[in-house]
């Protein structure tokens, strides 16, 4: 199976083309190296998403407002560095501290979670479900839950020893165990 490509096409770009399908072919493992950098190359031309990041400015009018995102854990949690954020949200971290973790992300789409995926992991909703549509795949596990309000993301956080979440920077009180803001 074939991209279609733009009208007029280039040498360059069916060459890409066919480096593209011939990957497809081999179940996303490129036979050629030259054919992954090519598909990057052709990707980002076209102003596509390229392994999850976002091109700049790409998101900026979807995600609403311009609050920040703070991460929020269970107390006696520690700080947290951005490097751990992303390797806790995309499945490759689930212990801090020789203590098991519970992420919980907002609903899929939401301006919050748009925030969140844009100021942490560099990617928008449609490439994060993406990912973990292709780990649950494997057999890497499963997307964190969702919770549909902030109040619900701080009654898990304060509730779930190693419970950790994310919500907006106007919803921050006192007494709330700041992992990352």
């Amino acid at each position: 199976m074939t991209m279609p490509l733009p009208s007029p096409l280039s040498a360059t770009a069916t060459a890409t083309a066919t480096a593209i399908a011939a990957d497809a072919r081999a179940g996303g493992r490129a036979l050629d190296p030259r054919a992954d950098l090519a598909r990057r190359r052709w990707l980002q031309a076209f102003g596509l998403t390229v392994l999850g990041v976002a091109p700049a400015g790409r998101l900026a009018h979807a995600a609403g407002g311009d609050g920040g995102v703070v991460i929020v854990g269970h107390p006696g949690l520690g700080r947290l560095s951005p490097a751990q954020v992303v390797r806790l949200y995309t499945g490759r971290m689930i212990e801090l501290d020789n203590q098991s973790v519970s992420v919980v992300n907002a609903p899929a789409g939401s301006p919050l979670r748009l925030r969140f995926l844009q100021q942490y992991l560099q990617q928008d909703d449609a490439d994060y479900r993406a990912y973990w549509t292709v780990r649950r795949h494997i057999g890497k596990g499963l997307p964190p839950p969702e919770l549909p309000t902030a109040a619900d993301v701080l009654r898990h956080v304060g509730s779930q020893p190693g419970g950790i979440g994310y919500i907006d920077a106007a919803d921050l009180r006192l007494g709330l165990n700041v992992l990352l803001r």
